[in-house]
């Protein structure tokens, strides 16, 4: 179907950035995705907020380059209005619309309801990838793969070696299904909160308009147990403005799940997430106030998966590199999330960084090169990292800063004709720098 410099699998925010950025140096470029949108989490999985951009106390940008012309295009459509508290809100529609301009603009083939089901290599370097969609089996050429799928789907149907879950234990972070709310009354909630700060927590920004807020675990624990609210695995809801008056998606539905690749316990849990979402907006307007008028706009057209399978690297990024702030001489990018973790058994938990929620650690070109192959990376959620490390390194904002990374190393190692692990990382780092990332 067609030969490439640069194949991305996976089109959501790792992939975009990579696929932008390869193009934007020349290369030939195609998105294989097995949705019928670009986006990813962003547009599937109504992660409706690029975090990582800033340290987690929003003190200082740590990510740049594709990322801002990306924000700045949402703005442009009235998608955005910037920066609130450490990540920048969206609408999800804006997104999908502004992510297929820039593909259109920059001469990207991308062929959506496509999976990737195998890889063809010649010794050491992969030459083709398989992909299956409605006109059956095709095979896509390239010089340079990158699996930016989130499961590590190329990884795995290429056979080659893939962490998965909590090592040793073998579970995942619960998935959620984010939902948008309406016309809810935001004065109203803010008077609410004043009344009942024990209840309901608000964070007003400098002009008065309500940023986001949360329903506390004692509200939600009492509604839980007199059978007012069905919200099995969390213990508290919490909303953002999406950057509109009255629109806010709310981020509270929690599903366990033992295997992400059975399609049939997928349909049970994604139901089950869709009842949290009926139970949660039922609730909200029968007891908060502000939410009387309100009304569900949406809810993702997908379940928002946090870890499943995840690549093995040069390098794999370490739960003590994310907390000890770790600097790395081949670093490509920053992230200042702490760990966070989705437990299915703890609830959500936070492991903040030891230089606290201002400081930030590096990622490392090693942890997103695919171990034992010549041209590929694997990057976002299924980077080369543990469990832990992982849970931190997974934010959109830290995943569109590894697909710039992997794009212009791509770009080096085409030009030089090597293999990935054997480009110049100082030569990577100054190129990046004078294409706007923060490194």
């Amino acid at each position: 179907m067609g030969n490439y410099d640069v194949v991305v699998v996976g089109g959501g925010p790792a992939g975009i950035a990579a696929a932008f950025s390869a193009a934007k140096l020349g290369l030939k470029t195609a998105i294989i995705e097995r949705h019928a949108m670009l986006g990813g989490n962003w547009t599937n999985g109504y992660v409706l907020s690029i975090l990582g951009m800033y340290t987690y106390d929003g003190s200082e940008k740590i990510a740049g380059g594709i990322a801002d012309e990306v924000v700045e295009w949402l703005k442009g459509y009235g998608g955005t209005k910037g920066k609130a508290g450490n990540f920048i809100p969206f609408r999800p529609d804006e997104m999908k619309i502004i992510l297929g301009e820039l593909a259109k603009k920059y001469d990207i083939d991308v062929y959506f309801n496509s999976l990737v089901s195998g890889a063809v290599f010649s010794g050491s370097a992969a030459s083709e990838v398989k992909v299956t969609g409605k006109n059956g089996i095709f095979s896509i050429s390239g010089k340079m793969f990158v699996d930016s799928s989130g499961d590590a789907d190329l990884v795995y149907n290429a056979k080659l070696g893939f962490l998965e879950g909590k090592e040793n234990e073998g579970w995942h972070q619960e998935a959620t299904i984010p939902f948008r709310i309406g016309n809810i009354n935001e004065n109203d909630i803010i008077i609410f909160s004043q009344m009942h700060p024990d209840l309901v927590s608000v964070k007003v920004n400098e002009n008065g308009r309500l940023e986001r807020f949360r329903l506390m675990p004692n509200l939600i624990e009492k509604a839980k147990r007199t059978n007012e609210l069905y919200l099995p695995n969390a213990n508290a809801e919490f909303m953002f403005n999406t950057s509109r008056e009255g629109e806010f998606v709310c981020n509270a539905t929690h599903v366990k799940i033992s295997n992400f690749t059975d399609g049939k316990e997928m349909a049970e849990v994604i139901e089950d997430a869709r009842r949290q979402v009926a139970s949660s907006l039922e609730f909200l307007k029968k007891e908060i106030h502000g939410f009387e008028e309100s009304y569900l706009l949406d809810s993702a057209p997908s379940i928002g998966m946090r870890e499943t399978r995840r690549a093995v690297g040069e390098y794999v990024l370490r739960k003590d590199d994310v907390l000890s702030n770790a600097r790395f001489d081949d670093a490509i990018a920053r992230c200042g999330h702490p760990i966070e973790i989705h437990d299915p058994e703890k609830g959500v938990v936070y492991i903040h960084l030891n230089g606290g929620d201002s400081s930030w650690y590096h990622i490392p070109y090693g942890a997103i090169v695919v171990k034992n192959v010549d041209n590929m990376f694997a990057i976002g959620r299924c980077l080369s990292a543990e469990f832990e490390a992982q849970a931190s390194a997974r934010v959109t904002g830290t995943a569109m800063a590894m697909g710039q990374a992997a794009a212009t190393a791509a770009k080096l190692a085409i030009d030089a004709g090597i293999p990935a692990r054997k480009v110049d990382t100082k030569k990577l780092q100054e190129t990046l720098r004078q294409n706007g990332m923060i490194i």
